[in-house]
Order: C-alpha cells, then sequence, then structure tokens
C-alpha cells in the first residue's frame, strides 16, 4: 500500500498547519521556533540531528512539549485558546506530527518510535506520520506509532471527545498501517488497535456519547465505522 494513497484524508491537516507555519524550506537544518502570545504559556522542546520544530501558542496556560531523538524530524503544533496541552516524542527516524487545537483544555499525546527488531528485514527507520485537529473543549488524543511506516488523522469538533491509536507494524511486511478518525458532536469515544500491517481503520461520529472499538490482527484488513446519532456503541474484531 502506497502512502500517496491516503494524501487526499491528510490534506486538511496539511493545510491547516501551512497556514499557520512558515516554510520549511528556508531554515538551517535544526530549527527550533516559538511563538507564544498570551500569558502563562509554556514550551519545551528537544532536539538531536537535523529535525525541526515549530510550537505557536495563542492565549492563556497553554503548555506544549515536543522530544526529536534521532534524526529528520518534524513537528509543527499549534495551540489557540486557554489550558490546551500537547506532548509529543519522535524517537526513531523522519517521522512527521502536524497538530492543531482550538478551544480550551484540549489533551494530545503523540510517541513515535521504531520497533528495533532483530530481523534482518525489519527497517527500522520510522517514518511514521500524525495529523490532528481539536475544535471545543475538553478533547483527548493519545496516539502511539511503533515501527515503520504508520498513519494517524483524527479530527475533532464538540467537546469531551477521545480518540485513542495503537499502531505496530509487523516486521515482515512494508505495508503501512492508517487510521482515520473523525469525531463531531459531544462526548464520541474511539479507540483502535493495528498489530501487523497493511490495516486500514475508518471511524466517523457525528452526534453524542458514540463508542467504536476496533481492533486489528494480521494484514490486509480493513474497517470502516459511521455512526449518527447518541449513544451508539460498535466493537469490531480482525485478524
Amino acid at each position: 500500500m502506497e502512502k500517496h494513497k491516503y494524501q487526499g484524508l491528510l490534506v486538511l491537516g496539511s493545510v491547516v498547519v501551512s497556514l499557520l507555519f512558515v516554510s520549511l524550506s528556508g531554515f538551517a537544518e535544526d530549527t527550533g521556533t516559538i511563538t507564544q502570545i498570551g500569558t502563562h504559556n509554556e514550551a519545551y522542546i528537544y532536539q538531536e540531528v537535523m529535525s525541526k520544530i515549530f510550537v505557536l501558542q495563542l492565549g492563556d496556560d497553554n503548555a506544549a512539549s515536543v522530544e526529536q531523538a534521532g534524526a529528520d524530524h518534524i513537528a509543527g503544533v499549534s495551540q489557540i485558546g486557554e489550558d490546551n496541552e500537547s506532548l509529543i516524542q519522535q524517537h526513531g527516524e523522519r517521522d512527521y506530527v502536524f497538530s492543531v487545537q482550538f478551544g480550551a483544555s484540549n489533551s494530545l499525546y503523540i510517541a513515535q518510535m521504531q520497533a528495533f527488531s532483530q530481523s534482518s528485514s525489519y527497517r527500522n527507520v520510522s517514518n511514521n506520520d500524525a495529523f490532528t485537529y481539536q475544535s471545543g473543549l475538553y478533547n483527548i488524543v493519545n496516539s502511539l506509532q511503533l515501527g515503520d511506516d504508520n498513519t494517524t488523522s483524527i479530527y475533532q469538533i464538540g467537546n469531551n471527545n477521545e480518540a485513542f491509536v495503537v499502531q505496530e507494524q509487523a516486521s515482515f511486511s512494508n505495508d503501512i498501517n492508517a487510521a482515520f478518525i473523525v469525531q463531531t458532536g459531544l462526548g464520541n469515544w474511539m479507540a483502535t488497535q493495528q498489530s501487523g500491517a497493511n490495516q486500514v481503520s475508518r471511524s466517523l461520529q457525528q452526534g453524542d456519547d458514540n463508542s467504536v472499538l476496533i481492533n486489528q490482527y494480521g494484514i490486509d484488513n480493513n474497517a470502516s465505522v459511521f455512526q449518527t446519532g447518541h449513544k451508539n456503541v460498535i466493537v469490531i474484531n480482525q485478524g
């Protein structure tokens, strides 16, 4: 499965962040840029080799932390509002994160890591991508990408929505795992776990208090969920 097949689904995240951050091409190999307008905002960044970090915080009491261990990472974080929190850890190579938060008390945690398998066929090059957009109050995103070539795209519009994603690529394949989540409304909950290769999950929740759990194991699994209304529950196990 080629990454370009998912570019259309990820374009919103890329466009939003590109409007907030200047072009990467004009900077040296190692770049850390922090812009804060407001009061009591906090930012922490750590970089090693040839990586780029852009943090924008507009408002009060926002906190952002970005750690880049390894080479060629890019992370862009924008928090506009109050009491928003972002924690990003990139511990492989060539990982990408673009995150936007509008509102108050939104929470984001993204970890991207190599698996370091002993198998000679395992590439250990990362190339994980994560795109998130949160607008509203008390939304939560937690994403763990372990291995290479995982893609996550999460959009939350409303209040008290929660999304949890765990992706672990199998050592025997170069195909990617991909998870796409859209939540609009109040109190929606979504969790997906992908262990293997060439897994795709898509979830759209429109309404309030809906729940989705997707577990995918093995290879070539595909799941799509659409919920509209209130208090719907779906559980999918593949593999």
